[in-house]
């Protein structure tokens, strides 16, 4: 049995539930949001697709948290979203505070789920989590990386072997080539938010990539946020890295000397950033 249970049933999690409906086979589906009505409305409306869509996903939403239990994945995407102006990093208050709420609720419900975070300033976000939950570091990593990654190919027209590494904010980078690009990449996601308020369909299926590596165990590299225990000389921080990804989440975390530099550069930012919410 293949449960998924999705934390924030906003824009991003709503199209996120709806692309994995479509491009998988879930034996169960749940949204859980502090809007519990909402929550409720989208699994409705979701169970209406899944029906045209030939298939027999049981699909729930709430208010209560105890609906993810049995979940072999958990998607958080709560959280305020970036506005015109804004950095990821600025959301940094806000969305601790949410974190946290999200961390007490899902503490006793999660099980061994593997950890998906989605919520920005995603590499902070991910390091939080993990701190307040208290599970294994191979059970948890921040999707960030893979968006990137995809928006880099949309630049060049095509996909290729580049990957984006390191903060999922200003002080990413490109492995691989075409550093040119970089403050170009930097700025699409903005360029999203000035004309339409959110970025919803790229996230929604990065998350789709990264979950069909988790729940297909299919153990390629792909560039998650992921906390690091030495690697790449690093501790306690998240930051973006190539991954080995499988069922239970993390097999290995890949070191590219041609990296190391950049990692470092992206996880002396975001320690910065930690120690101001108290990490």
């Amino acid at each position: 049995m293949v449960k998924v249970g999705i934390v924030g049933a906003g824009r991003v999690g709503s199209t996120a539930a709806y692309t994995l409906l479509s491009l998988m086979d879930l034996d169960e589906l749940v949204l859980v949001d502090v809007l519990g009505d909402l929550a409720e409305g989208e699994a409705l409306d979701l169970m209406h697709a899944a029906y045209a869509l030939g298939k027999r996903t049981r699909i729930h939403g709430g208010s209560d948290y105890d609906l993810l239990r049995g979940s072999n994945l958990i998607i958080v995407t709560a959280g305020a979203a970036r506005k015109p102006g804004m950095s990821r990093l600025d959301l940094l208050k806000t969305n601790a505070e949410i974190m946290r709420r999200v961390a007490a609720s899902l503490k006793d419900v999660c099980g061994d789920a593997v950890i998906m975070v989605v919520s920005n300033p995603v590499d902070l976000m991910t390091y939080l989590l993990w701190r307040e939950l208290g599970i294994p570091r191979h059970r948890i990593m921040g999707m960030g990386g893979i968006l990137d990654t995809a928006r880099l190919w949309s630049i060049l027209g095509q996909r290729s072997d580049d990957m984006v590494l390191g903060e999922h904010g200003d002080s990413m980078f490109i492995r691989g080539g075409h550093h040119d690009l970089e403050e170009q990449l930097k700025g699409l996601a903005m360029e999203v938010i000035r004309r339409k308020g959110a970025t919803v369909y790229g996230p929604a299926a990065s998350i789709y990539i990264q979950a069909k590596a988790i729940l297909a165990d299919s153990q390629e590299i792909l560039p998650v946020s992921a906390i690091l225990d030495g690697e790449y000389g690093l501790r306690n921080i998240a930051v973006g890295v190539p991954a080995r990804i499988g069922r239970e989440g993390i097999i290995e975390i890949i070191e590219y000397e041609d990296a190391r530099d950049g990692i470092i550069r992206s996880a002396s930012i975001l320690r910065e950033r930690l120690h101001e919410a108290g990490y």
